[in-house]
């Protein structure tokens, strides 16, 4: 059975294509959400018997916050990053493989005897340490894996939403999540129906990994905090999984923090022009009454649009197209109603370019469904980083990819690599990832591989004249290899391994 995840910062949700080629959302029976079953919470809660996940873990949570994980997805990858959890030393992959194997429970448990082959949705801004701590979290909660099992988010919504948008047309993607802010300008180059289209070429990415509906929940949590304070004298705004000084303080810092839902579903209701909720006995006999104003609201977001603002006019930084190229501007994601970033994009698009599909929580996910049941979907994808070949111990790169270059079928790129010594034994293949121009001391290492060398074969012209140049100049003749690569389908380099026998070994590694 071919699935597809959208694993995101505050939910996680699961389709998957029937036999008839429909689209059908997952509901969540075990531990889904209580205001939406199709959505599994993206938290993890540890006690003394073990783990729980979803709805669960939040219910676990309120009263030991101290032991609930929640929107760790924009630390995926980060080096060295560990949550203390009483006992429990848990990295973000590690979250994402008990949120995934969840929904492998949950699947098994509805369709019994299956085996599951999962697509995932990523960031498209995450780069390759995130998107290999993605896949191993995949594998790892027992997943079936296809070379190409990750897909962006942005591009994933697009082809979900291809049904409805024309040939030819440019598209402006803005995907809002509970911590990621993710932008993508794509052209679109599709025919058929909503499960067959042909092909998408993405023409720029953007956007913030540490931004999204979080962020706007700390702006109304801190006005909360603010007027609890100027009446009760007690300061309760904390961080998430905070303990104050008492469990009544604890518990009332608790309730404010799941006031944001409440408030911003009231906002966001067409028509309303203020949101207003009555806490009783929120902390001893005090009472909390708080109303907050669109117009306020929209103040205190007046950084977080400033920050939107900057990344969507960077977006089209690298792209030779402009805003007034834009034919649509499809927002997405559990944030898609946010009206200071639906005022944001008419300010910029106008309004009659904005669709804000009904769906639109679950586009993503329906996307990768489609993706993992049509193997023949082309997607056209421009390099978010660059990728290089490390030579001169580090030093350098032999540039492959440029950042913001078109990663096309074909493109070829050969290369010699040398020894570090004389009588070395093997050749070390190195792939680096980096932004902006080549920094020795800052580039992340997404691809090594150690390849034993072979004695034997004719030495070629080159080899000799090398030997005989290297002689005349006293330097020492480090062995080589040759390496070519390809680019095959979407974001695969294969490397084919020439040694100086005429042997050739193919490696194969997925950006």
């Amino acid at each position: 059975m071919r699935i597809g995840i959208d694993l995101g910062t505050t939910n996680t949700v699961v389709s998957y294509i029937d036999e008839n080629g429909m689209w059908k959302p997952i509901e969540f029976k075990r531990n889904g959400s209580k205001e939406n079953p199709h959505f599994l919470p993206s938290c993890v809660a540890f006690n003394d018997g073990g783990r729980m996940v979803g709805q669960s873990a939040i219910d676990y949570g309120r009263q030991h916050p101290d032991r609930l994980l929640r929107n760790t997805k924009c630390f995926m990858g980060e080096y060295g990053k560990k949550f203390s959890i009483g006992s429990n030393m848990v990295t973000p992959a590690d979250v994402a493989q008990y949120i995934l194997a969840e929904v492998k429970t949950e699947l098994s448990g509805q369709f019994p005897g299956e085996s599951f082959n999962a697509y995932v949705t990523v960031p498209a801004r995450f780069g390759e340490p995130a998107r290999r701590a993605t896949k191993t979290a995949l594998k790892n909660a027992g997943f079936e894996l296809n070379e190409c099992c990750l897909t962006d988010e942005p591009i994933s919504a697009s082809i979900a939403y291809s049904s409805h948008l024309d040939k030819d047309k440019v598209v402006f993607v803005a995907d809002i999540g509970g911590g990621t802010f993710d932008l993508a300008l794509i052209k679109t180059a599709i025919v058929g129906s909503a499960t067959s289209p042909d092909n998408i070429e993405t023409l720029s990415w953007g956007g913030e990994l540490n931004l999204g509906g979080n962020d706007f929940d700390e702006c109304i949590i801190k006005d909360i905090t603010r007027q609890v304070a100027l009446e009760t004298g007690k300061d309760l705004y904390v961080t998430d999984g905070t303990i104050l000084g008492s469990a009544e303080e604890t518990r009332a810092a608790d309730i404010i923090r799941s006031l944001p839902y409440q408030i911003k579903k009231q906002l966001y209701t067409e028509g309303a022009t203020e949101a207003h909720i009555h806490e009783e006995g929120l902390m001893g006999d005090y009472n909390l009454d708080y109303t907050l104003t669109r117009d306020k609201y929209c103040s205190l977001m007046t950084d977080l649009v400033d920050t939107m603002s900057n990344h969507i006019d960077s977006t089209f930084v690298t792209s030779s197209y402009k805003m007034g190229d834009v034919d649509h501007v499809l927002v997405i994601g559990g944030m898609a109603k946010e009206i200071c970033l639906i005022q944001l994009l008419e300010s910029k698009f106008g309004k009659d370019r904005i669709l804000i599909p009904q769906d639109a929580m679950m586009l993503v996910s329906r996307g990768a469904a489609i993706c993992n049941s049509n193997l023949s979907l082309h997607v056209e994808n421009r390099a978010y980083s660059s990728i290089g070949l490390v030579t001169e111990m580090g030093k350098n790169v032999a540039l492959i990819i440029k950042e913001g270059d078109m990663v096309k079928y074909g493109t070829v790129f050969n290369e010699e690599v040398e020894a570090s010594e004389v009588d070395a034994t093997s050749v070390c293949i190195k792939l680096a990832e980096y932004r902006g121009a080549f920094d020795p001391n800052r580039y992340n290492i997404i691809f090594d591989e150690e390849v034993i060398l072979k004695n034997g074969g004719e030495e070629s012209g080159k080899d000799k004249m090398r030997k005989f140049a290297n002689a005349f100049l006293r330097r020492k003749t480090l062995p080589r290899i040759k390496i070519r690569i390809d680019f095959t389908e979407d974001k695969i380099l294969v490397l084919y391994v020439e040694q100086k026998d005429g042997s050739v070994s193919v490696l194969n590694h997925r950006l």
